[in-house]
C-alpha cells in the first residue's frame, strides 16, 4: 500500500470515527429529551386525572427525566406537590423546602423591586440609567424603562467568552462594580439606540439591582429580604450569589450534571465567576414560596394589583410596535419578566448552569404551576411544563 493509499484510509477510518461520535451525540440527545405522553381523555373525572398524572409523574422517576420538584396549586392551596432526585452530589433529598435557582425566573422579583420604588416616589422608570449609575455616562438615553424592556441596546455579559476565560484565569468574581466598569469600556458600539429594538440581556437586569441598591441604601439581598421576601412570609427565598452566605437557606439545592454529559457520574454544575451578580438571575426559591409569590402579586399585599398590571403588558418598542420573540418555534411577547402572549395566563422560564425552571400563572382561575430543576435540561423541563400545562387546561 502505497503513502498516499495509507493517508486515504486513515482520513476515511477517522471520518467514520466522527460520524460515529455525531450519530451517538444526536441519539443521545434526542434521548435525553424525549418524554413520555402525559394523555387524558377529554371529561375524565377528577380521581382518573389524578391518577393518570400520578403514573406519569412515576413515569418520569422511573426514566430519570426529571431531578427537582413539580408543584400545582389552586387559589393559594397546594394541590400536588411531587419531589424527584437530589438536592446535591451527595444524594441529599430534594424536600417540599428546597429553594432552587430561579435563573430568569428572578427577572421577574427584580422588576417588581423598581416598581416598588416607584410607587413609593423613590424612582421613576422614566429615569434616565445615569441619574442612579453616572459612572455609564457613555449612555446618556438608555432609561429605567430600556433596561426593564430589554430594549436599552446594551452588551451581554454573560454571553461574552473573552470576559469569561479573563475571570477563570485570575481567579475573579464579577461583581456589579466590575460589570459597571466593562460596560464602560465595552469597545463596541451599541447596536441600536434604546427603544429602537429588543435584544434580551441580562445586563439590563443586574443594573436594575445595582439601582435598587443605589436608591435604597441596602444591598440588593437585604433590599429583597427585608421588603418583599420576609413580609410575604417567603422563609424559602433568598438572592444567594457567590458573595452571599449559603446559610441565608435552610436547604438550598446545588446544580449537578453527569461528567460526560449524558453519562458518567454526577459532577457539581452550579455557580460560576460571573455569579457575582444577581437582579437577572440567582434568586433562589422553593416552589411552595412561589405560590406564596402568586397570590401576593394577585392580592396586591406590597404593590397594588392595578399597579403590578404594568408587568403583564407586552413591551412596545418607541414606533409602538410590539415586541415579539421565537422561542422553540413559538411566538412570545414579552412583558416584564413575564411571556404575556397568553393572557390572563403568564409564564415564565430560566435557564443557569444545571438549573432550569418552569412557572405558570393563570390570573383569571388563580392556578399555578412550577417546574424546578437543578439536573435538567432546559428543553425538557420546558416540555414538561408545557405538558403539564396542556394536561390541566383539559
Amino acid at each position: 500500500m502505497t503513502a498516499t493509499q495509507i493517508a486515504l484510509a486513515v482520513l476515511a477510518a477517522l471520518g467514520t470515527l466522527a460520524l460515529a461520535a455525531a450519530s451517538l451525540f444526536i441519539f443521545l440527545e434526542l434521548s435525553a429529551i424525549h418524554l413520555p405522553r402525559l394523555v387524558a381523555p377529554a371529561g375524565l373525572a377528577e380521581p382518573e386525572k389524578a391518577a393518570a398524572l400520578d403514573a406519569w409523574l412515576d413515569e418520569l422517576e422511573r426514566r430519570e427525566k426529571f431531578n427537582g420538584t413539580i408543584l400545582i396549586a389552586r387559589d393559594g392551596r397546594t394541590v400536588l406537590q411531587r419531589n424527584i432526585g437530589a438536592a446535591d452530589t451527595d444524594g441529599r433529598p430534594i424536600g417540599d423546602r428546597t429553594s432552587f435557582n430561579l435563573a430568569s425566573v428572578s427577572k421577574q422579583m427584580t422588576a417588581f423591586a423598581i416598581l416598588l420604588l416607584e410607587h413609593e416616589g423613590k424612582l421613576s422608570t422614566g429615569d434616565l440609567l445615569t441619574r442612579h449609575i453616572p459612572e455609564l455616562r457613555r449612555h446618556p438615553d438608555v432609561t429605567i424603562n430600556h433596561l426593564l424592556e430589554h430594549t436599552s441596546g446594551l452588551p451581554d455579559y454573560a454571553l461574552d467568552k473573552a470576559l469569561a476565560r479573563r475571570l477563570e484565569a485570575t481567579a475573579m468574581l464579577l461583581t456589579p462594580d466590575g460589570l459597571i466598569d466593562w460596560l464602560a469600556a465595552y469597545p463596541r458600539v451599541p447596536d441600536f439606540a434604546p427603544g429602537e429594538r429588543e435584544d434580551y440581556v441580562n445586563s439590563n437586569y443586574v443594573l436594575l439591582a445595582e439601582i435598587v441598591a443605589r436608591v435604597s441604601g441596602l444591598s440588593f439581598a437585604d433590599f429583597m429580604r427585608t421588603r418583599v421576601f420576609a413580609p410575604l412570609g417567603m422563609r424559602q427565598t433568598a438572592v444567594i450569589d457567590r458573595r452571599e452566605k449559603e446559610a441565608l437557606l435552610s436547604d438550598r439545592a446545588f446544580g449537578f450534571r453527569k461528567r460526560f454529559l449524558h453519562v458518567g457520574a454526577a459532577v457539581r454544575f452550579d455557580l460560576t465567576p460571573l455569579d457575582g451578580l444577581a437582579g437577572d438571575g440567582n434568586i433562589y426559591a422553593s416552589a411552595g414560596d412561589l405560590v406564596i409569590w402568586d397570590k401576593a402579586l394577585r392580592q396586591g399585599v406590597l404593590l397594588p394589583a392595578e399597579t403590578y398590571a404594568r408587568a403583564y403588558r407586552p413591551v412596545r418598542l418607541s414606533n409602538g410596535e410590539i415586541v415579539q420573540e421565537k422561542v422553540l418555534g413559538e411566538t412570545l411577547q414579552p412583558g416584564l419578566g413575564w411571556n404575556v402572549q397568553d393572557m390572563p395566563v403568564v409564564t415564565s422560564y430560566g435557564r443557569w448552569q444545571a438549573f432550569s425552571n418552569f412557572y405558570r400563572r393563570d390570573l383569571a382561575r388563580g392556578s399555578v404551576l412550577v417546574v424546578l430543576s437543578n439536573s435538567g435540561f432546559f428543553v425538557r423541563t420546558a416540555m414538561i411544563g408545557e405538558q403539564l400545562a396542556a394536561f390541566l387546561s383539559r
